[in-house]
């Protein structure tokens, strides 16, 4: 398969490091193992906090202890719809038995968060994920990885191997044709156009796309997808042939 195994152990042997209270440490000092968990656990989460520079109100926690508001162990219906709470979305890297699209990751109370996307992995597994700002769910940690996002190579298979992975979704389009000195779209010979990560629905309507830079190689699409290396082109769709 495409999945870098190495780089997916190494990857997951830094993310159970991080955090571990059982690092260097626990077995020098009598009174690091009388610390109950909370404790370790606090200050472990300030610690990180302040070296990145966040404020406070952009910890890992999912409680609000002035105002009692709590949104950990919501689903993402329930935490959409709970005034205070704010739902973490991850788009995953490459690892066993990912999908391409955006998964629901926790909840949090809502509080202002850095712009910039971090990378977050779920200790003791191979999860990792890219979001959208600097607030964490409380079950993961920050992270550094080299892997790919999860269905970036389908970008490159033909439509054989496009078809058969789950995590791709390959486009079709109905060249552009003349017939009876007019044009049409001939949806009866569609072509593989190319490969895609398997993504949301598009819009329900046919567009009509080029490749890049061929404005005169004309496809309609059915999907209402514009496919990777394409770009909308023409004045619209053209008729369906006879």
């Amino acid at each position: 398969m495409r999945i870098l195994y190495l780089s997916l152990l190494l990857g997951a042997a830094a993310c159970q490091i991080i955090g571990d209270p059982k690092d260097p440490g626990d077995d020098s000092d009598s009174d690091a193992s009388t610390a109950t968990p909370d404790d370790t656990t606090t200050t472990t989460a300030a610690t990180d906090t302040t070296s990145e520079g966040s404020t406070t109100e952009a910890l890992p926690t999912t409680g609000d202890a002035t105002s009692g508001l709590d949104c950990e162990g919501l689903d993402e219906l329930t935490c959409g719809s709970t005034s205070g709470c704010r739902a973490i979305l991850g788009t995953p890297f490459e690892f066993p038995g990912c999908t391409p699209l955006p998964a629901y990751l926790g909840c949090i109370v809502q509080t202002d968060c850095g712009a910039m996307p971090t990378t977050a992995c779920r200790p003791d597994s191979l999860e990792v994920y890219l979001l959208a700002d600097t607030c964490i769910p409380p079950d993961l940690e920050p992270f550094t990885t080299m892997l790919t996002l999860c269905g970036e190579a389908c970008l490159g298979f033909d439509e054989a191997t496009c078809v058969t992975d789950p995590n791709c979704s390959p486009h079709f389009g109905a060249p552009h044709v003349e017939q009876d000195q007019m044009v049409c779209a001939d949806f009866g010979d569609p072509q593989f156009l190319t490969c895609d990560k398997q993504h949301d629905p598009c819009p329900p309507t046919v567009v009509t796309v080029c490749p890049i830079g061929q404005p005169d190689l004309a496809f309609d699409v059915a999907s209402g997808c514009v496919p990777p290396g394409f770009e909308t082109c023409m004045d619209g769709p053209a008729p369906e042939c006879p």
